[in-house]
């Protein structure tokens, strides 16, 4: 058994789209010391320049496995590389498990070359590399633009005993797409077909997809009846997929086109397809179509969902029509579509963002009395939007009564209202919040409201609650900066206040927080 399994040298994960960097770890101390020991018992043949004949051509096969295992666990890949060549050339049979490990490590260090080669001589010799392996070598090599060599690999699997799966179609098709082989990709996926490949429903759809982004839906369209002919078909998801991308597009005349092809197929839309069209409508403001497609959902068994709903009081709230927002408010009531908090939080933002102040408390208030209780977030908008516009006494009302009723307040809750405090110059009650605030939260205060706090106060003569409000900054940084005082006493002595500005320097020196 090969020791790189048994200390983790490698790790053998791997997905679709990415694999986890090869890892090489030290051999453990105790094993370090038996292979010292074998080495002393047993002679090894470590050539010092390779010959034309290769090296290790006197070892025999266990020496030389041993040897391919130690320069694996090393990560000495390019010398294990020549092992395995030496051993195939001498008949030996190098050890599979790592030959494997090999090709995966090569595969990750971006010697695809390399790799490519170990496997051939790893299926010559009579080993079945394993899929996991398979896919990263053909992965690797389309990313390098090799699709030839993944094409021979792939080609290469069934005879091997280790037949191609589902990401190996992938991995191919995508890579024949990144590289502008679109006609390839799709006569690829045919002649796969033909070859009596199931017909996988997801490369079907990835297909389908990437031909409608780079083509067109038409010609995507087209192809879905090319590939009928080889018993492929598509499913709900591949529509949802082209109507979704279509959609991104703004292309509202192939997005139809796909719709119509999927009802002629005595397919029904699902709420994914209603809820993706209505998504893009709303984006683009074509409320005429919204209401279309609504209707149409309601007298069919897709009623709308609070999905559905979001969607459209979100897209209705961008736009500034928040009237029409309410209604659909009201319409979710009336049909038992109970609104979530994601509901309630898009409102009650468009809400703030207009100064419509007292609704937005209305309806904060009316949340304890429904399945739907305000958030943290939820708390945090309506102050926001309050403080925002100046209204500080709500503002405050608002954070009583979430210390009181609600989740306790975070870091943007402090800093929604301290700016609401300095935007109205209402310095001691930002002073105040401060006192009560922990150093974790006042540290997340940005360095120009302490400026706007300090300035203001020494306006006002309180020096004093000035250089407290420094210690309170001070007391909250990891790593103090003393130009920051000494930015502050320089803007207070421009701004005419030569007085208190000297008296500031002299309090903080005292305080050692001011270096001359």
């Amino acid at each position: 058994m090969c020791k790189g399994q048994q200390t983790g040298v490698f790790h053998d994960t791997i997905n679709e789209g990415s694999q986890k960097e090869f890892k090489l770890e030290t051999y453990k101390i105790d094993v370090e010391k038996k292979f010292i020991g074998q080495t002393r018992s047993r002679k090894y043949t470590y050539p010092s320049k390779f010959s034309l004949d290769g090296p290790f051509v006197e070892n025999d096969e266990k020496t030389n496995n041993e040897i391919l295992e130690n320069f694996c666990i090393h990560g000495k890949l390019l010398d294990a590389v020549k092992v395995v060549d030496v051993m195939t050339r001498r008949n030996q049979i190098p050890h599979f498990p790592c030959c494997i490990k090999l090709i995966r490590g090569l595969v990750n260090a971006d010697r695809t070359d390399k790799a490519a080669k170990v496997l051939q001589l790893m299926v010559m010799t009579g080993g079945v590399p394993d899929i996991i392996t398979y896919n990263m070598l053909i992965g690797g090599l389309s990313r390098k633009r090799h699709l030839k060599s993944a094409l021979d690999v792939l080609e290469g699997m069934s005879l091997s005993g280790c037949p191609p799966d589902i990401i190996t179609f992938n991995t191919i098709i995508r890579a024949m797409f990144d590289h502008g082989k679109y006609g390839a990709a799709i006569q690829f996926w045919k002649d796969q077909l033909r070859k009596g490949c199931p017909p996988y429903v997801i490369t079907y759809t990835i297909l389908i997809e990437l031909v409608c982004k780079h083509i067109g839906a038409k010609h995507a369209l087209e192809i879905m009846e090319d590939l009928a002919v080889e018993g492929c078909y598509p499913d709900l998801i591949t529509y949802n997929s082209m109507i979704n991308l279509t959609c991104k597009q703004g292309n509202y005349e192939e997005a139809t086109l796909v719709v119509s092809d999927l009802l002629s197929r005595g397919m029904e839309p699902n709420a994914v397809t209603y809820n993706t069209l209505l998504h893009s409508l709303c984006i683009y403001g074509c409320w005429d179509e919204v209401d279309e497609i609504l209707l149409f959902m309601i007298e069919t068994s897709n009623p709308p969902t609070v999905i559905t709903y979001n969607i459209l009081i979100n897209g209705l709230c961008k736009h500034g029509l928040l009237d029409r927002a309410i209604d659909f408010l009201d319409q979710m009531v009336l049909r038992d579509c109970s609104p979530d908090i994601i509901t309630y939080n898009t409102l009650l933002r468009a809400l703030c963002k207009e100064a419509m102040v007292e609704e937005a408390i209305q309806i904060l208030q009316c949340l304890g009395n429904t399945n739907s209780s305000p958030t943290l977030i939820t708390y945090n908008i309506v102050i926001d939007g309050l403080a925002k516009h100046g209204f500080m006494e709500k503002a405050l009302e608002v954070y009583k009564y979430m210390g009181e009723f609600g989740p306790c307040p975070d870091d943007v809750t402090y800093r929604c209202l301290i700016w609401g405090f300095c935007r109205a110059d209402l310095v001691e009650e930002a002073v105040q919040l401060l006192n009560v605030m922990g150093n974790n939260s006042r540290r997340r205060v940005r360095d120009n409201c302490y400026r706007f706090i300090i300035h203001r106060l020494c306006q006002k003569k309180e020096v004093d609650t000035a250089v407290q409000v420094i210690e309170m900054l001070t007391s909250s940084k990891r790593k103090y900066d003393f130009t920051f005082c000494s930015n502050v006493v320089q803007g207070i002595h421009a701004a005419g206040m030569t007085e208190e500005a000297a008296e500031l320097q002299q309090k903080l020196i005292e305080k050692k927080l001011f270096k001359e």
